[in-house]
């Protein structure tokens, strides 16, 4: 008698944070989602025997509903959450934690910038008033948004770690200001005098394409990935990351860049 021995998994399910834009037409959504995949397989190396199944892209927050079953199923889904991030439940946020988020709507305000830390049920996006950006980002000076906003080249899905201040549970508002490590990453860059490219809209791997297309491969120290579509290009010393914008922009339709520039950073720190 031959007796066959199955196992069963559950089945995990998972909503990342990372948020998909930019898709203009069917056929570019078709391989987003290829894209995504082989985007999140190469994060799981080494788990051959769990799969991984993009069951959907929400029309509402516009993130990507995850499958995940196999053996190493629970083991796949907290490295996910801890590498890539996932969806917050308002009535988890707890004030001291740090939470992983986005610019969103950079300019449309002059009281501060909002951040998209996934927040749901209800949605609530968390607030970096203008007094905290102007003690984090200006030494306290008396800088308008928009002074702070063009001295950091912030635009929208600017990657950002916030610590959660203040959490209004019965007018549903969150305000916080911004991590440790970010704070360090702007000072790394004036420090070290270096100038970067941050782009949103496109893969890393096709963001290198272009660079390498374009003959800027030997200005970059390190491509680093903060998203799907986020990546920032830190550049060698005497790089001029305007100028390679304005050279590799049309390679790049539909996305947003900005160039970082420690001495547009050091203006703003050193007016009075």
């Amino acid at each position: 008698m031959i007796l066959t021995l199955k196992c069963f998994f559950m089945v995990q399910k998972l909503v990342l944070f990372d948020k998909i834009y930019n898709i203009s037409d069917r056929g570019k959504k078709e391989d987003i989602y290829l894209r995504y995949l082989k985007y999140l397989k190469e994060h799981v190396k080494g788990f051959p025997d769990t799969s991984i199944k993009v069951k959907k892209l929400r029309k509402f927050d516009k993130r990507f509903e995850i499958i995940i079953s196999g053996p190493e199923e629970q083991f796949v889904f907290n490295l996910l959450r801890k590498e890539i991030g996932t969806i917050n439940e308002f009535k988890d946020i707890q004030v001291g934690k740090e939470y992983r988020g986005s610019l969103v709507d950079v300019g449309k305000v002059g009281f501060g910038l909002f951040v998209d830390c996934a927040i749901l049920n209800p949605h609530a996006d968390v607030l970096i008033n203008l007094h905290t950006l102007r003690k984090q980002l200006c030494k306290g000076k008396e800088k308008s948004l928009k002074e702070i906003i063009e001295a950091y080249e912030l635009i929208d899905h600017f990657p950002v770690n916030i610590k959660i201040t203040e959490l209004d549970t019965v007018n549903n508002k969150i305000r916080g200001e911004l991590a440790i490590n970010t704070l360090n990453f702007f000072k790394k860059i004036l420090a070290e005098n270096l100038e970067a490219v941050f782009l949103s809209g496109e893969t890393k791997g096709q963001f290198k394409k272009v660079i390498t297309k374009k003959g800027h491969f030997q200005d970059i120290i390190t491509v680093k990935r903060f998203g799907f579509l986020e990546n920032l290009v830190l550049l060698k010393e005497g790089s001029d990351a305007p100028g390679i914008i304005t050279h590799i922009g049309s390679e790049l339709r539909n996305c947003k860049l900005s160039a970082l520039r420690p001495e547009k950073m050091k203006r703003l720190l050193s007016e009075n």
